[in-house]
């Protein structure tokens, strides 16, 4: 396969993903990777691959104290990781969360939900807090990537906590370079696939996998799932109606402001979570690929006024600062600002 970045922009022929996104590739017939990759899904024999987590399970269960780490939020994905590994395969896990700092209400109350639904432990890293607005401020004005600083955290502190806790075995969840896209497409069970060698060094007595490896991901049947055990969606809690990634209020509902990289990722390459989720939906048979393609048109340019409120509050900064270092970041080929002051993806690119 071979890269597709730097090239006219193109979508996929099946789901609507570009070739924009960094390190994705499509085949010779305009078939993105990720399409690809959940056709091949159907080849898997996934008993084998059960039975290959249960033994891994009874390799290092134990019948005191931990036996492995469990990296959550408060989302659907966490409900169903802790519950299929504390219920199904009988663990005693670790929850390990890094503090957002921006708590959506709703992310809360399912946060809470998981410590009370499954009765286990949780421990959660909180920043210093000045040097997070710091780094992340310095990231937004250099780079338009706020979040980097935190992400940075976030992969590596649950890891550190369980080299120092002595908890050998760390579970994320969802590959996603391998499937939504991305430079590590190769599918593997090691989360450490994408690391730096250096990453890779410091955590080498770890056993860090993917739960997607081992089970058929499928975002709705987490959800599915989750809300039979007490998750809430925004529109179960109606605590606002968030504007932009239309459709999916079961989505990254934990913090206020951190769905703001979407539309940096919007801003900079042409595409978001609308156009990711719509693309997951087109491969389940959920939609169409002409569907999603007015969702984009109609939702994904859209700023939700609250996110910025929020943001430009934890980091000190006006709303002029916030849209004038966005405008400078707006990719100019793909994208022009309407009459409103919004940044729109030329029409030609909706197709």
């Amino acid at each position: 396969m071979e890269s597709n970045m730097n090239k006219e922009f193109i979508r996929c022929k099946n789901c609507v993903m570009p070739n924009t996104r960094p390190g994705i590739r499509f085949n010779e017939d305009g078939i993105c990777y990720p399409c690809l990759a959940y056709e091949r899904r159907e080849k898997i024999d996934w008993d084998k691959r059960w039975n290959e987590l249960e033994q891994l399970c009874r390799l290092y269960r134990h019948k005191e104290g931990y036996d492995c780490v469990i990296c959550v939020s408060g989302g659907k994905d966490s409900h169903f990781q802790v519950g299929l590994l504390k219920e199904k395969l009988g663990m005693h896990p670790l929850c390990i969360s890094v503090d957002n700092s921006s708590w959506s209400q709703t992310g809360r109350l399912n946060f809470d939900n998981i410590n009370t639904r499954f009765d286990v432990d949780i421990i959660t890293f909180s920043p210093a807090k000045q040097k997070l607005i710091d780094e992340t401020r310095k990231d937004f004005f250099n780079e338009l990537h706020p979040s980097k600083y935190w992400d940075t955290i976030l992969y590596e502190k649950p890891m550190e906590l369980a080299q120092k806790l002595g908890i050998e075995l760390v579970f994320w969840g969802e590959d996603t370079n391998s499937l939504t896209g991305g430079e590590d497409w190769i599918e593997s069970p090691d989360a450490l696939k994408q690391s730096s060698k250096e990453v890779r060094k410091k955590f080498c007595n770890l056993n860090v996998l993917f739960l997607s490896y081992y089970v058929p991901w499928n975002r709705y049947d987490n959800l599915k799932y989750a809300k039979e055990n007490g998750f809430k969606t925004l529109r179960d809690t109606m605590e606002w109606e968030r504007e932009g990634l239309e459709g999916y209020e079961f989505e990254q509902v934990d913090t206020l402001s951190y769905l703001l990289n979407q539309l940096f990722k919007y801003l900079q390459f042409g595409f978001s979570n609308q156009t990711e989720l719509g693309s997951d939906a087109i491969r389940l048979g959920l939609k169409t690929r002409e569907e999603v393609l007015k969702e984009i048109e109609r939702y994904e340019w859209k700023i939700d006024p609250y996110m910025v409120s929020d943001f430009c509050e934890g980091l000190n900064i006006t709303r002029k600062d916030f849209f004038d270092t966005i405008d400078k970041f707006a990719n100019k080929e793909l994208l022009y600002k309407d009459e409103d002051g919004f940044w729109k993806l030329k029409e030609e690119y909706l197709k």
